[in-house]
């Protein structure tokens, strides 16, 4: 592990009297010290001599920063969406050494982003424990720290992120800054968790806990596609499905809790969701945490305990109570990481934490309260209740009235498929009504998939003039319109779960209002495959980076070949 110069030292303590009360510094690069501390960030990573581009980004914003001065906030933020620079975990590893993770997810999604994760001793101010991590167009990237040999506990977490936007270059805009987070050495038990769990022994996506809006109560648990369920007829204040996770757990600390538990006074709460399919982050509206404070209580029978009950509906007449994320904007098929910290004063004066956090690997140590439990997806919806499904024998069926185990054509071959679920809910807001040159018209969602001449992209990305598939054949699209809807949304799933990492998965197809378009799980699969063609992700990246992906896919290979 690295060991600091004196220089080196003088810097992480300049840079500490600088980090304001929430942990977030968001880099000045007039300042030199700063520009030379992200500098000396991506050296401890050892990845300045495979990514160029990431060295050269830095010098281009430190010219931005001179030339313009920098931006005080980082930009882009859309109804409750906004931009995440985040360490959720500074815990102890399996091994018994330090380790650490952080995340960075951007509204809209980046070009490029790069994350440094630096832990140091408070003690001798050595590195001990480091990771690093970088991708190009996506729109959530974590980083863990490689193993220690390190069995110190007192350190603080350092994440340097650094990027650009989505379809801006790097001379236009960046993300560039450091995010702290203190180690406060209240190591307890794992929380116990009875919801999110997994329910269901069919799931959706095996690899996340699927949460069903707009669904009927018995879509859940047994052999359902969805872990939890909510149905609601109708969003409230005409907005999209809000998103709502179950919360029931406890946790025992190393002694008794100050009682009674006041919130925002012996008893804190951050909770929020990252958005790993369209980028960025909500947190827990204000006004909504009294409610959820109003749910955790000390064991009676335990006074070292913290329970709280925040359950699953079950019925129209048991709703539950789960948590709320107000009126954000869940797009169809929301890939989701969840983040709970739960701060308590202890009977002796001294502060403990405890955590609950999604991860998509597994939980390391579970003495170190941390408790790591799967991604959330939430299943909504994408096309219009009235359109057209072509069934297997060539008839059409309205999308709404057709049911698990239909049979319906998914290609100009004939060929059929069972649907495996479908997916229904109330939508009140814009949709994009698509319509080509021949009469076929559809209204679907911005992110549904549809399939043209040159490639399969999200309804959003269509445009006039392009060729798109129909059943008899490609078709000229004549127009893209935003319009208003009101009224049921639906989606069928032609496919059974696919892995989206596996680059040879199945994209799940069926034919509505004559248009070719993708199912449930076409969207992230889609996804997946642009990311692994380097091609395309140098398309979407300035050209002084391209050395850095070639390095990215070269790592990605040499990854694939060691497994």
């Amino acid at each position: 592990m690295m060991e600091l110069t004196a220089e080196h030292k003088a810097l992480f303590s300049y840079i500490d009297q600088l980090v304001p009360d929430d942990g977030h510094l968001v880099y000045d690069f007039n300042d030199e010290k700063q520009y030379q501390f992200a500098q000396l960030m991506i050296s401890i990573a050892g990845k300045n001599k495979s990514y160029p581009g990431l060295l050269k980004s830095l010098a281009i914003t430190k010219t931005m920063h001179e030339r313009y001065g920098r931006k005080k906030s980082v930009p882009d933020a859309t109804a409750g969406w906004q931009n995440m620079f985040v360490i959720p975990g500074l815990n102890l590893t399996t091994n018994g050494t330090i380790g650490s993770n952080g995340l960075a997810t951007v509204v809209k999604g980046y070009s490029t982003m790069n994350l440094s994760l630096i832990v140091q001793s408070r003690a001798s101010k050595n590195i001990v424990a480091h990771g690093f991590n970088n991708s190009f167009s996506e729109t959530l990237l974590t980083v863990n720290t490689e193993p220690s040999a390190s069995d110190e506990i007192d350190v603080d977490a350092y994440l340097q992120y650094h990027g650009t936007p989505k379809g801006v270059t790097m001379s236009e805009s960046s993300y560039s800054g450091l995010v702290v987070r203190k180690h406060n050495n209240a190591v307890t038990a794992d929380p116990v968790l009875s919801a999110p769990v997994r329910t269901t022994t069919r799931p959706n996506n095996p690899n996340a806990i699927n949460i069903g809006l707009g669904r009927a109560w018995t879509d859940q648990g047994g052999n359902s596609q969805f872990d939890y369920a909510w149905n609601e007829p109708v969003p409230p204040a005409g907005k999209s499905p809000r998103g709502k996770i179950p919360f029931e757990g406890s946790v025992i600390f190393s002694s008794a809790l100050s009682a009674p538990l006041k919130f925002n006074e012996n008893f804190l709460l951050n909770i929020y969701v990252a958005d790993q399919t369209g980028g960025g982050g909500a947190q827990l509206p204000s006004s909504d945490y009294a409610t959820v404070a109003s749910a955790f209580s000390i064991d009676p029978r335990n006074p070292a305990k913290l329970n709280w009950t925040l359950p699953p509906g079950k019925s129209t007449s048991d709703p539950g109570n789960p948590i709320v994320f107000g009126n954000v904007p869940w797009g169809s098929d929301t890939l989701a990481y969840f983040y709970c910290e739960i701060d308590v004063v202890l009977r002796d004066g001294s502060l403990a934490s405890t955590y609950i956090q999604s991860s998509p690997s597994l939980d390391p140590d579970p003495l170190d309260g941390t408790k790591y439990i799967m991604p959330i997806d939430f299943i909504w919806h994408c096309l219009a209740e009235n359109s057209l499904v072509t069934m297997a024998d060539g008839s059409e069926k309205i999308i709404k009235d057709i049911v698990a185990g239909d049979h319906v054509k998914i290609n100009d071959r004939g060929d059929a498929a069972v649907v495996e679920w479908t997916n229904l809910g109330i939508h009140k807001g814009p949709v994009l009504l698509i319509e080509t040159d021949s009469g076929e018209k559809i209204t679907a969602s911005h992110n549904h998939i549809l399939f043209t001449e040159g490639s399969d992209k999200p309804a959003a990305e269509v445009t006039p003039g392009e060729k798109i598939k129909t059943r008899r054949g490609f078709a000229t699209v004549k127009s893209v319109k935003e319009v208003a809807y009101d009224g049921l949304m639906c989606n069928l799933a032609t496919v059974k779960y696919r892995d989206p990492n596996d680059e040879n998965a199945e994209i799940g197809a069926f034919y509505a209002n004559d248009f070719l378009v993708g199912d449930i799980s076409a969207q992230r699969v889609i996804r997946q495959k642009r990311l692994n063609d380097i091609s395309w992700v140098k398309k979407q990246v300035p050209e002084y980076m391209h050395a850095d992906v070639d390095s990215f896919f070269a790592e990605k290979k040499s990854n694939r070949e060691a497994v």
